[in-house]
């Protein structure tokens, strides 16, 4: 195999090409203490079994054991550590440890109080740990054993795997012992939580082998921790952008709750409620493990059971890196409350978290727009409804926008193009950067059409207009992008302004000579700011152009004069603006397009998140923000055009 080869295989995964990989990852975490400063000792590699044991173990309590193949991290090693595991016991991935590994594990961790071997329904695991507890007896050593079948996502299945549920009786289980508790008692409470807890889970793709391709796979639901194939194929995409999760979670819960019920001891809701726990199978973000709490704690049929605590969402039982996750249920009641709620050392353990009632409050925006509740949003309808009523009673047409009749035509023309453009801008951003100018730019011209449509927008008066739309890109635009167009907006609306006060100290300027100086002003601020020139490859390459069109139409509207326009003042804008108009937006928007295209010549970006990434990715791309901004002046100069003809 060739240097070359070698690399491909292990570019998307930091795993060893060869070697001991779970031994190098058990030996990384034993490395680290606990946050009670204990820590773990691992059984010597040259030994040929890996053990992992908590490194303050007196034997003075029952004695706690699981394990099972490796690849399930932080399962089971992460979870050794007083008021949980006193040791695990590691086989290979997916394989179970050896009879000699557990035996091992029990002489060394076994004292007059016993020990519990908690083992995943597996038959490998069933076999081994079971030979191992046989051959302990034998030795004079007290051992019981629980095993955990908690997945139900075969009805019929006569042997349920064990799933993430076992975690549950490594917590509760380890509370007990921590606390005194007999092995006899231990035993029984483990026993019955395992009995009573319920799992399945599902997901839109399998974990991937160390060094080898991911295997095509359809979603499923109530697949196994070992990629074992699910109950059922789901009707969504291979992603999780093709998939509903509301629609998703429907399915799973459906499922659970039929599953749950089959269960004896899920029969009666506990006085105290569920427990739901959500584990990560080791592919999803942290994003979307936000998003999947949500919808299971809005879901009503575990609003139904009383979900009054939560474990998760974390990955805790994984299987490699498997893109899904597993819903638990175990039914409470004041002594598994306690259990679960005692403290503990292992790091992987979240911990229980209460759920409580959701608040909302509504923020505060001076001249801005508040995130709103049902109240304010029927407010806000009632006051739309009587500005259209009023300007229809008025007779009112909309108000121009200076150089055009139709100021509202040409707003919403911009406003369109942008949210057409929200597809092509992402897939050109994701080239350079993290593909999200399409969808920025779109929350911006949302937020700027939300508040057309809500009568919010001064349309006949510039500088009130240009303060709105400044407004509206700070709140709904997001990212640097509408930060540094709001500083354009507002700056430029007051220059604007500024040019009224300052009207009676000179002669009157041209309605060109007033935007040209507004949004130089505004871009001026802007650059201030951003800190971007011209040439550092950003919309500034666009728009600055556009202006210098804008400016050359200026000075062509100076030298061609028209004496109506000469005698229009600050007052008369309104007049000025219905005049014939000087200004070329088909020139502005060729010098848009010319310098968006530039762009992709520019080797080299030194602003944005372009500035970090290889030239070799930014050659042949136009910038999307620049492209944004020549779309927009191609946008205003057809507007122009359309209402010429």
């Amino acid at each position: 195999m060739s240097h070359n080869e070698t690399g491909r295989q292990c570019v998307n995964q930091f795993f060893h090409q060869s070697g001991d990989i779970i031994g190098a990852a058990l030996s990384g975490s034993a490395q680290l203490q606990h946050p009670d400063g204990s820590g773990l000792r691992l059984s010597a590699p040259d030994s040929g079994m890996r053990l992992v044991v908590r490194d303050d173990w007196q034997r003075d309590q029952v004695a706690l054991i699981s394990g099972g193949g490796s690849g399930h991290e932080p399962a089971h090693a992460g979870f050794v550590g007083a008021g949980m595991l006193t040791a695990a016991v590691c086989g290979e991935l997916f394989a179970s440890p050896t009879v000699e590994a557990v035996l091992a594990a029990l002489r060394e961790v076994t004292g007059d109080a016993g020990t519990l071997l908690i083992v995943k329904n597996y038959t490998g695991d069933r076999l081994n740990f079971g030979l191992a507890a046989e051959r302990a007896r034998q030795e004079g050593l007290k051992v019981e054993m629980v095993i955990v079948a908690d997945d139900v996502a075969l009805p019929d299945n006569p042997q349920p795997r064990g799933l993430a549920g076992t975690l549950l009786v490594h917590k509760i289980a380890g509370a007990l012992a921590a606390g005194g508790a007999d092995l006899e008692e231990v035993t029984a409470v483990a026993r019955r939580v395992a009995d009573s807890c319920s799992t399945l889970g599902m997901a839109l793709d399998v974990g991937r082998h160390p060094g080898k391709p991911r295997e095509p796979r359809a979603p499923e639901l109530g697949l196994g921790i070992h990629g074992e194939p699910g109950a059922t194929t789901l009707e969504f995409g291979s992603h999780a952008g093709d998939c509903d999760v509301h629609a998703l979670m429907d399915q799973v819960v459906a499922a659970l709750i039929q599953g749950h019920s089959r269960k004896e001891a899920g029969g009666d809701l506990p006085a105290t409620g569920h427990l739901l726990m959500i584990n990560d199978l080791g592919g999803c973000s942290a994003l979307e493990r936000a998003v999947l709490l949500d919808e299971a704690l809005a879901h009503p049929s575990l609003k139904a059971l009383g979900i009054h605590a939560v474990v998760g969402p974390q990955p805790l039982m994984t299987s490699l890196d498997m893109h899904g996750f597993s819903l638990t249920l175990l039914p409470l009641d004041g002594l598994l409350e306690e259990a679960l709620d005692a403290r503990c050392a292992p790091r992987a353990w979240p911990g229980v978290q209460r759920v409580v009632p959701l608040a909302h409050f509504t923020p505060r925006q001076e001249g801005g727009r508040a995130v709103q509740d049902a109240s304010t949003l029927a407010e806000r309808a009632r006051a739309k409804a009587d500005c259209q009523a009023r300007a229809a009673r008025e007779g009112r047409a909309r108000v121009a926008l200076p150089g055009d009749p139709q100021v509202e035509q040409r707003l919403r023309a911009v406003l369109e193009v942008l949210l057409a453009s929200e597809v092509d801008l992402d897939r050109l951003d994701a080239i350079s950067g993290d593909g999200d100018t399409g969808t920025t730019f779109a929350g911006g011209a949302r937020a700027v059409l939300e508040a057309l449509e809500d009568c919010e927008l001064a349309c006949g008066d510039s500088g009130e207009l240009m303060t709105s739309i400044g407004k509206q890109l700070a709140y709904g635009m997001g990212g640097s992008s509408g930060v540094l167009l709001s500083t354009l907006f507002t700056a430029a609306a007051t220059r604007w302004k500024t040019q009224a006060s300052e009207a009676d100290a000179r002669a009157p300027a041209s309605l060109g000579q007033r935007w040209h100086e507004a949004l130089d002003h505004g871009v001026g601020r802007m650059q201030h700011y951003g800190g971007a020139v011209r040439g550092d490859r950003s919309l500034l390459d666009a728009l600055l152009p556009a202006l210098d069109a804008l400016q050359a139409s200026v000075q062509g509207e100076q030298q061609a004069s028209v004496q109506g326009e000469q005698q229009a003042s600050v007052q008369g804008e309104q007049q000025a603006s219905m005049q014939s108009e000087r200004i070329d937006w088909a020139a502005m928007a060729r010098a848009a397009r010319q310098g968006a295209d530039a762009t992709a010549e520019m080797t080299k970006a030194r602003a944005g998140r372009s500035a970090y990434v290889p030239s070799s990715h930014l050659v042949g791309h136009n910038d999307p923000g620049a492209e944004a901004v020549a779309r927009v002046f191609e946008a205003l100069a057809d507007a122009a055009e359309e209402a010429a003809g």
